[in-house]
């Protein structure tokens, strides 16, 4: 019989590790060493433990050979994976450049296809649901695309993006007052967005064939990350009502926007106030310079063409849609302007929202 006699300080360490123990297995086989210490025979031990006596045998003998190390449970290794490991640097590339880079005739890619355009090109036979798993475990996952205006000049798009690294630098010194303002428009017709459901019940948004809508008109301060806002309704058939076009409406709601800005950011406070603006139609005209005449501190930086990504307001609006209009009906104009001055005060109270937006948009100057 296999007999084991046990320091004081061996014995201590054993009831240490057995009370923590949360496994079973390795509770029992700590156990065994315990009841041998004690002077307890092999037969009893396996009876009050469920097991055989050469079981316990082989566990006193693990413990005398490598200690409690070699009484704890191991995993076996298991298959295999289907998907060597090495091969994620080129998946993820393949990935990244899109079928089209491994010259197929598609747009995108699925986990079957992988597992296909794997097979054709290296034999590695594995099923969707291997390559499924090897893309989970690899941070390969779907993503919504996002778009990339083709048409803009990435010459003048650098350009402009240093000199606003640059503005941001003198706005951070207290030189000027660096806004980022645009407009969107929100109709009365819900947008929809996902949303939690249960299956069986598909979340269902009531909607009415109304053309009436709200335009924002809004700017963000790139150094608080304060937001100030005026609204512009636009009914339907505004132009028969109003007899002005659209791009006059719009260049009137503008030109009193900028008074607005102007006596948030007055002169007396603030020698220059800069306004970061896009190419709109309504951003120029007789009204606009009536009331930059009357705000001699305001100015505009106008963007390159087709350039949203270097204004950080562009990144706001799909926030605000999110938090005051995606999947709801509203009953009238006056019940979608409230939805939104609630949002745009929310917005205005939480700036850590803001800031995320504009950490990263505008990037200090190379020379800095």
């Amino acid at each position: 019989m296999i007999r084991i006699h046990l320091t004081d300080a061996e014995a201590r360490r054993l009831e240490q590790a057995f009370l923590q123990a949360t496994d079973r297995k390795l509770r029992d086989r700590l156990q065994i060493i315990r009841l041998a210490h004690r002077g307890r025979p092999h037969q009893d031990i396996a009876a009050d433990l469920g097991i055989t006596p050469r079981t316990v045998q082989r566990w006193l003998n693990a413990y005398l050979d490598g200690g409690i190390g070699a009484l704890r449970p191991r995993k076996a290794r298991g298959h295999e994976p289907a998907i060597p490991a090495h091969m994620a640097g080129e998946i993820r590339r393949w990935v990244i450049d899109g079928p089209a880079g491994q010259g197929l005739d598609r747009a995108n890619w699925t986990h079957a296809e992988l597992a296909d355009h794997l097979r054709k090109t290296h034999g590695i036979t594995a099923s969707r649901s291997a390559m499924q798993r090897f893309c989970r475990r690899h941070d390969i996952r779907p993503y919504r695309p996002t778009y990339r205006h083709l048409r803009g000049d990435p010459v003048k798009q650098a350009e402009a993006a240093e000199e606003l690294a640059g503005l941001r630098t003198e706005a951070e010194a207290g030189e000027l007052v660096l806004l980022s303002q645009d407009e969107a428009r929100f109709p009365m017709v819900p947008t929809l967005t996902a949303t939690l459901g249960v299956k069986g019940h598909r979340p269902a948004v009531g909607t009415r064939d109304c053309k009436d809508l709200l335009y924002v008109l809004a700017v963000i301060d790139v150094i608080t990350a304060a937001v100030h806002a005026n609204l512009l309704e636009s009914p339907a058939r505004a132009k028969q009502k109003t007899g002005q076009s659209k791009t006059r409406r719009m260049q009137e709601g503008f030109a009193a926007h900028l008074r607005h800005v102007a006596r948030i950011y007055p002169a007396d406070r603030h020698k220059r106030v800069v306004l970061i603006i896009d190419n709109a139609p309504w951003h120029r005209g007789g009204p606009i310079d009536e009331a930059l005449a009357e705000c001699p501190h305001l100015e505009f930086y106008r963007l390159p063409s087709y350039s949203p990504h270097l204004n950080v307001i562009e990144r706001f609006w799909r926030r605000l849609r999110r938090r005051a209009t995606h999947n709801r009906l509203f009953e009238g104009l006056g019940d979608l302007r409230q939805s939104l001055r609630a949002s745009l005060c929310y917005f205005q109270t939480v700036r850590g929202r803001i800031r995320s937006l504009v950490a990263g948009c505008y990037s200090s100057p190379e020379n800095q």
